[in-house]
């Protein structure tokens, strides 16, 4: 209990909750067309993160960011249009649309790491299965993404056995780097099949859908957090859906293909 009480409050909220706001967050992400609109959508999403305690989650992917923007503006100031033309099919509307779509990926981005740093696995998969979603498509969901780590820690000991065989992974070039890339991929393809393998035979034996009725380690209940978290996410949404709907986040001229 005291550990619970230690987390971040966004982070005791009900799974059901934080399932609520981040498709709010996603909603009022996507609909800003201005920049300035989207990035302040952005700024209340990072005020989200940072009440969950999930900044240190987004500061480590914080290298994704700079080729994001660079292709999100790159290929929406060609492909869409504007009024104010500044060189070949290049205008400030695109631009201006190009990093207004870069910071609503960005957005989604903060917000979905937000989400899994504030909720276990356990959270999430209860949180599921009480919205009565399919127990076996809730597991699985769950069991997915408990798995993910488990391939990643499979890769780097693979790596560091075979580089203590004599395997040289620098290379001066991409392609070359990708070759000696290759042989790691059989070794981890086998284990992650055998764990696999494993998980389902302990799943087995331990009589998975033997019986309807299931009992639960985590009991969710909700509080005045939860109202109070949703009342924000709702209105927040709804100020940004209002934005949207009087045409106050839109680029004039933009012609999108």
């Amino acid at each position: 209990m005291q550990a619970n009480n230690a987390r971040p409050a966004a982070a005791r909220l009900d799974p059901r909750t934080k399932l609520a706001v981040l498709a709010l967050s996603f909603a009022a992400a996507l609909l800003p067309e201005h920049p300035a609109v989207a990035a302040a959508a952005l700024g209340v999403i990072l005020g989200h993160a940072a009440w969950a305690g999930a900044l240190g989650r987004v500061y480590q992917m914080r290298w994704l960011l700079a080729p994001l923007a660079v292709c999100t503006v790159a290929i929406w100031g060609l492909l869409a249009q504007g009024p104010t033309v500044l060189f070949w099919r290049v205008s400030m509307e695109s631009l201006a649309f190009g990093l207004a779509t870069f910071l609503k990926l960005a957005a989604m981005l903060v917000a979905g790491l937000t989400f899994l740093a504030a909720t276990s696995v356990e959270e999430l998969f209860l949180g599921l299965v009480k919205l009565k979603v399919p127990y076996p498509a809730a597991f699985a969901f769950a069991l997915a993404l408990r798995w993910a780590p488990e391939v990643l820690a499979t890769a780097r000991r693979v790596k560091q056995a075979q580089e203590v065989r004599g395997l040289t992974l620098a290379a001066a070039g991409p392609w070359a780097k990708l070759k000696r890339y290759l042989p790691l991929l059989i070794p981890i393809f086998l284990l992650t099949l055998k764990r696999s393998q494993t998980v389902a035979l302990a799943l087995e034996a331990r009589g998975f859908q033997a019986s309807p009725r299931r009992t639960y380690l985590l009991e969710l209940r909700f509080s005045w957090r939860d109202v109070a978290a949703l009342l924000l996410a709702a209105l927040a949404c709804g100020a940004f859906a209002a934005l949207h709907l009087l045409h106050l986040d839109r680029l004039p001229g933009l012609q999108l293909p």
